[in-house]
């Protein structure tokens, strides 16, 4: 908790969205607001009795107070097409959100993208710019619904989502051109002030989607870290952007998306590091295998009761489909760009959308080819709210259980 600060500020905070989503109740919030003032005043009282941890007392109220203003936020954000219902669904909130009206600021980053897609259709096969569209600029319009499914039965259809993952190989590709940079105060600066940059750029020409703004949002905090020369800040540059989103509209916590992106960044960042030095290979290729298997595993512990809740199946094979499409990925990520830069010159451009399309096909039929694999779907299993969060608390027990250096200590 000391070392992410705003880990104690969103809980709270988040505890309080959840409880206004269940009660829909302001009385709620004055209650807690009240217990947390009568908590902050016994606080004060007690400030030079030496047997009572003042700080502590504190604490208790700031949390108080904040899950009253989590409350009082979320009643006050629904909109007037869910007002008094009870337990907005996400799916509710997904046809809002579809259904909304966009800005003319918002409209204008819609127009660049469309102008963008253009020039894919032009260099292009009309099979392959659909799942280019979607992996590069967040356009699913032109998917057909067979490539959605295969990718959803294979566990990969978060690659055809815009969200982390492509922001974090955008925010990896700029590093990587911006290398050049000297690694002085000056040098970070400036290079992760480019970043920043880049990364709204990229925000912008994909329709400013919540999904991506959050993600820059991350990824900018993360940059921002360098700046300030924090380099450790990246978990709790994570729940300053969750703390902040949500403070923003509250509703973002029962978005589908919303939920998975921050679960699989959380759980990368938490179970990553632990699950990575448990073997240790000196083969650059069996590292980079070892890498690949450890970050999928991380991200489908703090994914997995999501998946499930949400989408009744579980792809037994998805640890194998990132393997497919996280490089895939990348790679076609890199050729959009090169196509994007050299679209005025039609020999170059011609050849560059020859390979998009070479490597999106071998992308799609890895894909179908895992999907045809025996038992690689679990189907039709259904849990509630409540099982969810069970499964996290176990998932964190058992995290604390394994990996605490008491528990460590006791065995060895």
């Amino acid at each position: 908790m000391h070392t992410y600060p705003f880990l104690k500020i969103t809980i709270p905070f988040v505890v309080g969205i959840i409880i206004g989503w269940i009660t829909l109740s302001y009385t709620a919030a004055i209650l807690f607001a009240a217990s947390g003032l009568l908590v902050w005043i016994l606080g004060i009282l007690c400030e030079h009795k030496e047997i009572y941890n003042n700080r502590h007392i504190k604490g208790i109220a700031l949390s108080l107070l904040l899950t009253a203003s989590g409350i009082a936020a979320y009643n006050a954000s629904l909109p007037t097409e869910l007002a008094g219902i009870k337990q907005v669904s996400s799916y509710q909130i997904y046809k809002l959100n579809k259904n909304a009206t966009p800005s003319a600021f918002e409209i204008k980053a819609l127009q660049i993208r469309e102008n963008l897609i253009d020039i894919y259709k032009a260099h292009i096969s009309d099979g392959n710019v659909g799942v280019i569209s979607a992996l590069t600029l967040g356009k699913k319009d032109d998917l057909s619904r067979d490539t959605r499914q295969i990718f959803s039965l294979a566990g990969g259809s978060h690659v055809l989502a815009v969200s982390g993952l492509h922001v974090g190989i955008i925010y990896a590709i700029i590093l990587g051109l911006l290398s050049f940079i000297p690694h002085s105060q000056i040098g970070n600066i400036t290079r992760h002030s480019i970043v920043i940059l880049c990364l709204w750029f990229y925000a912008f020409i994909c329709g400013l989607p919540a999904s991506v703004v959050r993600s820059a949002f991350m990824f900018s905090l993360i940059s921002g870290s360098y700046i300030l020369g924090k380099s450790n800040y990246s978990l709790n540059a994570v729940f300053v952007s969750a703390f902040f989103m949500l403070l923003y509209k509250p509703l973002y916590l029962f978005d589908i998306g919303f939920q998975l992106s921050y679960a699989a960044v959380i759980s990368i960042l938490i179970f990553y590091p632990k699950l990575y030095s448990m073997l240790k290979f000196q083969n650059k290729i069996m590292v980079w295998i070892w890498g690949m298997i450890c970050v999928s595993a991380a991200a489908q512990i703090g994914t997995l009761p999501i998946t499930v809740y949400y989408f009744h199946q579980i792809p037994v094979y998805s640890i194998f489909t990132n393997f497919i499409v996280v490089p895939a990925a990348f790679i076609i990520i890199y050729i959009a760009l090169a196509l994007l830069i050299f679209s005025v010159l039609p020999p170059v451009a011609m050849l560059i959308g020859r390979l998009a399309d070479l490597i999106t096909e071998l992308l799609c039929n890895g894909v179908e080819g895992i999907v045809n694999l025996p038992y690689s779907v679990i189907s039709d299993i259904h849990i509630d709210f409540y099982v969810v969060l069970l499964l996290f608390a176990i998932i964190f027990a058992s995290y604390y259980i394994i990996f605490s250096a008491k528990i460590r200590n006791f065995v060895g």
